[in-house]
């Protein structure tokens, strides 16, 4: 599994979960909320490699914009982008989410390396 499945994953959830209003998508929001955890390492790491590669000052103080976000050379925003390309192809470990009532969640294919215990159902080529 690797961050960029997740975080694909994670937006499809978003769009899919809606107000909730149906069984699935309550089932959708648990999914999302067991998958948060994980989401929410990859970001430290992600903002791990932003202050890595951040301007700073001699004294190591971070230089920031107007606005308070990290101001970058050309070749630490280089480096930076470099840096997310490799995190988001790294793998973590990673079980599935075992669910005990897969009603509604079958044609959900995006969730099939995230969840066990449901039957999906291909969709037919054209």
């Amino acid at each position: 599994m690797t961050y960029k499945e997740l975080i694909e994953a994670m937006q499809i959830l978003v769009q899919n979960i809606g107000n909730q209003e149906t069984k699935t998508q309550k089932k959708l929001l648990k999914i999302h909320g067991k998958l948060k955890e994980y989401y929410e390492e990859y970001e430290e790491k992600l903002n791990d490699i932003r202050l890595e590669n951040a301007m700073t000052e001699e004294n190591g103080a971070l230089i920031l914009d107007e606005k308070g976000g990290y101001k970058f050379t050309k070749d630490g925003q280089r480096n930076m982008y470099k840096d997310v390309k490799e995190l988001l192809s790294n793998e973590f470990d990673y079980q599935k989410i075992e669910v005990v009532n897969p009603n509604g969640l079958e044609e959900h294919l995006y969730l099939e390396k995230f969840i066990k215990g449901v039957k999906f159902i291909q969709g037919e080529e054209e």
